[in-house]
């Protein structure tokens, strides 16, 4: 076992990367080690490499660290020097130490990888100056080959660069000269780009335990943020998120925000988890948080088009009002419950007692049905009948018929109802919404005009 990084203090003991652990306990009997978590190390360069996906389309994963593709990338920043600057603040909230190359091929640029970030391109004459002065010992060839250059005196890629390329091959394999053509850009790079999962999941843990649900609150940003990092590299909103709190020993608690309208923020996903999470009783210990979602839906930031000009004055308030009454709900919903708003809507049923329903926020598609025609806001619960005499119609006093008919027919497939719908009024001036069943002589009085 040898030791892989250390920091500033340990630096200060004598220790250094690959120095066998005994010897390292040795120099520092206090030294406080930890084991290498691999599959840590992956999840984080995910992480990495999502913050990097919004920067280039060309992401690579590769060894421990990551590649991106810079050209084509400099007009939509204005520059070279402002894209790394930006990237540099970005990965700085994650990353307390960066490394980096530049170079004209992913594979140089890991020869030319230095300490320290730069946010400065330098010259290709100088790259190349720098890619020739490699020493050789960085190539990835057996070492029988490495034994090869030594006893030959060639020690950097300059010296190998003065042979013909089929004596090299025939010397010391084609590998070597593939990694030559690899490293000096005439040959593509082979490595599988990165791509974002099409769903977000992501789990922080607690060793020590969380025993409040104020104590949540911090991983729980710690999710969302990533979450928020997700969305805005996929360019798309989430409509639904859950949450899952799993205990060292015990059943486990979860809880499901569903939003009225699409959303990225995690600020606004916060507050609405913060609320659903005082009405939800959770493990006395929790140890495990999980944060996932597969419900997106694709779209721009919020204020930019394609050209990345603001909308209209129109637009924007529009869309103001929208969020703004999404947020509301959504927030109404945390904190009461998904079953406490309803929205009354138009249905697809013609016949007034049956054309309204009461659905979820949001939930509802308007419907191509025609309901134009004059009718009051109010009905009563069922229609009453109204009695017919000496030809005049009476309910509690006469009414008298002011326009109609109007036909409404529904439910062909199963009883044909044919109505005759007509207005009319009582002495007093007050209105009456009537019908007349199609083929009889039963009236009814369905509605008041205010």
């Amino acid at each position: 076992m040898r030791v892989l990084c250390c920091n500033d203090s340990a630096k200060q003991s004598g220790i250094e990367p690959l120095l066998s652990l005994s010897t390292a306990l040795a120099l520092c009997p206090e030294l406080l080690t930890l084991p290498q978590q691999p599959e840590r190390e992956k999840a984080t360069l995910q992480q990495l490499a999502l913050i990097a996906y919004s920067f280039s389309p060309v992401v690579i994963i590769a060894e421990q660290g990551l590649w991106l593709e810079l050209s084509g990338c400099e007009k939509l920043f204005h520059s070279y020097r402002k894209l790394l600057q930006q990237l540099q603040k970005n990965l700085s909230h994650y990353c307390t130490h960066i490394d980096m190359g530049i170079a004209g091929s992913a594979d140089a640029a890991r020869l030319l990888c230095l300490t320290g970030f730069r946010c400065e391109l330098p010259e290709s004459a100088e790259l190349e100056q720098q890619l020739r002065l490699t020493s050789l010992s960085l190539l990835k060839v057996q070492r029988r080959q490495q034994q090869s250059f030594q006893q030959l005196g060639l020690t950097c890629l300059e010296d190998l660069l003065k042979f013909p390329r089929a004596e090299l091959a025939s010397r010391f394999g084609t590998g070597i000269v593939e990694q030559l053509q690899l490293l000096l850009g005439e040959k593509p790079c082979q490595l599988t780009r990165f791509k974002p999962p099409v769903s977000f999941h992501d789990l922080l843990q607690s060793t020590q335990g969380i025993f409040s649900k104020q104590g949540l609150l911090f991983p729980m940003k710690t999710l969302l943020q990533r979450l928020s990092i997700y969305l805005q590299a996929r360019q798309c909103y989430c409509r639904k998120i859950e949450w899952r709190f799993e205990p060292l020993i015990g059943e486990h608690s979860s809880m499901c925000i569903t939003l009225s309208g699409s959303q990225n923020s995690w600020t606004t996903l916060l507050d609405l988890s913060r609320l659903q999470l005082e009405r939800i009783d959770l493990p006395a210990s929790i140890e495990t948080i999980i944060l996932s979602s597969d419900d997106f839906v694709d779209g721009l930031p919020e204020g930019l088009d394609l050209f990345g000009t603001a909308p209209s004055s129109d637009k924007a308030l529009t869309g103001e009002v929208n969020v703004e009454a999404s947020r509301l709900i959504d927030s109404l919903r945390a904190r009461l419950g998904p079953e406490a708003l309803q929205q009354p809507v138009l249905g697809s049923n013609y016949l007034p007692e049956e054309a309204g329903k009461v659905v979820a926020p949001g939930k509802h598609q308007p419907l191509a049905v025609d309901h134009s025609g004059l009718q009051p806001l109010w009905l009563l619960p069922k229609p009453i009948a109204i009695q017919l005499r000496n030809q005049q119609l009476f309910w509690r006093q006469p009414l008298y018929i002011l326009s109609g008919p109007r036909r409404l027919s529904d439910n062909w497939w199963q009883t044909d109802q044919q109505r005759d719908y007509y207005l009319a009024c009582d002495n007093e001036g007050s209105r009456y919404w009537l019908f007349k069943q199609a083929g009889t002589d039963r009236w009814f009085v369905q509605g008041l005009f205010s």
